[in-house]
């Protein structure tokens, strides 16, 4: 199997290798500290030279006997003593400081090796498992799938059947989320020369009524509006994606009789593309950890939808590979807006 990079950088679309960002924080901060203690050391041993021959003025003469009789030389005057030395200490600290660099660099790799290493076992066991659990489900759906189509079907049997192949539903798109965020599908960072030119009010459209059976089901207003010509240049499959997690994402946090409202305009030089809901909202704390993978709020947890917190993660890295931003706001009780910013096509 190939290698799997952390869902850090997947997750926001990062080409950087995050273990490689931490290694250089890491070592710098080692470095930091060697620098302060040596600059420390050192100002605390020329202090101590300077005190000892602190009574040392101008300069001297000493008395020096040798076979020719007494014959007096000069000592260095104090400047001179303390300039050498200063020389000499700066010197050896350019030394230790140069050295504790690349001490530093080591040591910072040495740190993070064990964490890089569980990292790496724990997402080669998350694809492997993410990928083992589709062929049972998708056995599950077909069987399920064959006997509703069965004449022999008790409206009670038929009733539990529909509400299994739901919750088959749910872990096969939990399980296909789980799968991409491992392969890195989500992020592919196409060229921007091979985008074409897309309708996001007509995919809008199109993926609203992808969930209009559901949403009616579960009792829930789902509508769209959406004007003419908001064209982005993007990947179609990477954005229906996207969209179908946030409207998805929507309809599992908005109870019966609410409603989920979806609108795509031209504002300027962007089209906007938002959805609003009556849910349950989101916590101000939550707010800004969303996209993280796997993160689910409190109120999230307790609303028992089935979800893996993966729908908005997906969402966040198509729009950085679209050069987009997404914005989320909420309160609490009265619902969520999800909104996307992309640059527009001229009209």
């Amino acid at each position: 199997m190939r290698g799997l990079k952390p869902f850090a950088a997947r997750a926001t679309g990062s080409r950087t290798d995050p273990f490689r960002t931490a290694r250089w924080r890491l070592t710098f901060l080692y470095w930091a500290i060697i620098v302060v203690i040596v600059a420390l050391l050192s100002s605390a041993l020329y202090e101590l030279h300077t005190h000892d021959v602190g009574r040392i003025e101008g300069r001297r003469t000493v008395p020096e006997i040798v076979d020719e009789g007494p014959r007096f030389t000069e000592t260095p005057s104090l400047a001179e003593y303390l300039e050498t030395l200063g020389r000499s200490i700066l010197l050896a600290d350019l030394v230790t400081i140069i050295v504790a660099g690349g001490l530093s660099y080591l040591l910072a790799a040495r740190t993070l090796k064990p964490i890089k290493e569980a990292v790496d076992a724990e997402q080669r066991f998350f694809a492997s498992a993410a990928h083992d659990l589709r062929t049972p489900l998708a056995v599950m759906r077909s069987e399920a799938e064959v006997t509703l189509r069965s004449t022999f079907s008790t409206a009670e049997a038929r009733a539990v059947l529909e509400s299994s192949l739901e919750e088959i539903h749910r872990m096969s798109t939990m399980v296909d989320q789980m799968l991409e965020l491992a392969r890195g599908a989500p992020v592919r960072h196409a060229p921007r020369d091979a985008f074409q030119a897309i309708d996001l009010a007509a995919l809008a459209r199109g993926m609203a009524g992808k969930l209009a059976a559901r949403a009616a089901l579960r009792g829930v207003s789902l509508s769209t509006r959406a004007e003419e010509a908001a064209r982005i240049n993007g990947d179609a499959a990477s954005l229906e994606r996207a969209i179908y997690n946030i409207l998805e994402n929507s309809l599992a946090y908005t109870p019966r009789g609410g409603t989920i409202l979806v609108s795509v305009k031209r504002v300027g030089g962007q089209v906007h593309f938002d959805v609003s809901d009556s849910g349950i909202g989101i916590g101000p704390e939550d707010l800004p950890h969303i996209t993280e993978p796997f993160y689910r709020g409190d109120q999230a947890r307790g609303a028992h939808t089935g979800g893996a917190g993966l729908g908005l993660t997906i969402a966040k890295a198509s729009m950085d590979e679209h050069r987009a931003e997404l914005i989320a706001t909420s309160t609490p009780g009265r619902g969520t807006t999800i909104s996307l910013r992309f640059p527009a096509l001229p009209a």
